[in-house]
This record gives C-alpha cells, structure tokens and sequence, in this order.
C-alpha cells in the first residue's frame, strides 16, 4: 500500500520561488473573467488548495531533479509555469484566510495599526520639535540656514508630511557637518547632533512613512466577496487543469514522471479515454 505525501504551504513555498513580474505577466489569465467565475462557484475553495498544494509539492520535488529525458516529455511546462501555478494556489489561501477571518479579527488588526501608529506619530513630532531646536540654535551662523530651516519645518498635517519635514530637516543638519570644522557643525556636535543622533532620525522619518501606510492600508483595505473568490478559484482550476494535461500525459510516455491525481478536484476534471492508435496494416511499409 503506498501512501500520499503531505505537503504544507511553508514547505512548497521554500521550493518554489515567487514568479518576476514579466513571468507572472507572461502566465497571466486569458480566459473571460465571467467564466472563471462560473467554474469556480462551483467548487468550495479549501478543495481547490488541498490538491493544489499537493500538485505543488510533487511538482516541486520532481522538477529540480527531472533528467533531460523527463523533460523531453513534458514539453511545455517550465518553471515560470510552476512559480505561477503554485503561487496563485497561496494567493488563493491567503484570500480564503481573509474571507474567513471576522469582522471583530479585522477590527482589532485595524485598531493595533492605529496605535502603532498614533504612537509613531507623536513621537516623530517631537523629535522633530527636538531637531528643529538645534538647528534654529546655529542658524545665525551660516548664511540662509534660517530659511531653510523655515521651508524644511513647514507645515505638517498627516504622516506624510511630517516624514518629509524629518527628512529635509535632517538633510540640512548633515548638510552643515559636512564642514566638520564650521562654527555650526562643532555646535551640533556639541549639543549631541553627532552622526549617530542623526541616523535615528532618518530611521525616525522612516518609520513615520511606513507606520502611516499601513495605517492606511488598514483602514481602506477592502473585504475579500465571494466573487473574488469564484475568480481565483477559476485561474487555479484553469492552471491545474493544463499543468494536469502536460504532466500525466508526459506520464503515460514515461511512467518515472509522476501523475497529477485530482482527489478533491476530481469532478472538477472529467477522467481522459486514452487513444489506443490502430495499428499499422500488415505489409505496410510507410511512406
């Protein structure tokens, strides 16, 4: 009795790598959306996932090892096909995961994105304040350094704004220490705006930009419809039925390359009547 091999997206994943962008174009969904949709409403998503994360781990394990001669026999498939055929497979856990999670589970990430957040933010405005400080302390010092300071300081509304004011108010106190020598720059110095104060704030601005944005995300990100589902779920059926076609047809050539069993799926895949061609009439010598 042989046994099926049980396969998790963590350990497909770490054998096949995420398609590039061209690859993913080159693969990219011909079929009309509304028929996708029809074909996958007509099957739950979590049967989808459990053959294809299988396909995906047996194909994943053959292909690095497959011999010239394998590859002879599944002509047309290649490993872009693979990248894309197993990672539209993980797009399509990951939108069931989101689907599947409650309205109270999107809250509370919501509500932990804000506070990160509001925090992040509250503290990029005061060590703005701090910098803004030191700077205004030697700006009398070098010509139009006031006015920069002013421009640089501006007016901040949003997490945007205040990463561009840290970032351009950062940008002038390295500006000054590039003349180490220079009244300013030994003042910075001084008053603790040395080399190391100012990468954190660089990282402070950063921060800042980054926090915001997912702030952002968090509270536009869209729910996941079961229309986007059916969608999905018709691209991964359409994949697996031509990675299917390729490989178990290259298996009954050669019986070494592995067969693509649809168990989940099997409705899904009308079983092939394999073509017997008739034999050639005795005394035929051919053309």
């Amino acid at each position: 009795m042989t046994t099926t091999a049980t396969y998790t997206w963590p350990a497909v994943l770490a054998m096949v790598s995420a398609p590039t962008e061209e690859e993913a174009e080159r693969y990219a969904n011909e079929i009309p959306n509304a028929e996708l949709m029809e074909r996958g409403s007509q099957i739950r998503s979590e049967k989808i996932l459990t053959d294809l994360v299988r396909f995906g781990g047996i194909l994943g394990e053959f292909w690095p090892k497959a011999t010239a001669a394998q590859k002879r026999h599944v002509l047309g498939f290649s490993e872009p096909l693979l990248k894309v055929f197993v990672h539209s497979g993980k797009k399509l856990a990951d939108m069931v995961a989101q689907f599947d999670a409650t309205e109270d589970d999107r809250e509370v990430s919501r509500a932990a994105a804000h506070a990160v957040a509001d925090r992040t933010y509250k503290e990029g405005m005061e060590d703005r304040e701090r910098l803004v400080t030191a700077l205004e302390g030697v700006a009398h010092l070098e010509p139009g350094l006031e006015e920069r300071i002013s421009k640089a300081t501006g007016r901040v509304t949003d997490f945007t704004t205040l990463a561009q004011s840290l970032t351009a108010l950062t940008k002038i106190a390295k500006d000054i220490r590039q003349n180490p020598l220079s009244k300013a720059a030994r003042q910075l110095e001084d008053g603790g705006l040395d080399s190391a104060q100012i990468l954190a704030f660089e990282d402070v601005a950063a921060n800042v930009k980054s926090t915001g944005a997912l702030a952002s995300g968090a509270r536009t990100k869209g729910k996941i419809t079961q229309a986007d589902l059916d969608l999905q779920d018709g691209i991964c059926l359409a994949l697996m039925e031509r990675v299917m076609k390729i490989v178990n047809r290259a298996h009954e050539r050669d019986p070494s390359i592995p067969k693509l069993t649809p168990i989940t799926t099997r409705r899904m895949f009308p079983s092939r009547k394999r073509n017997v061609d008739a034999p050639a009439p005795e005394g035929s010598t051919g053309g």
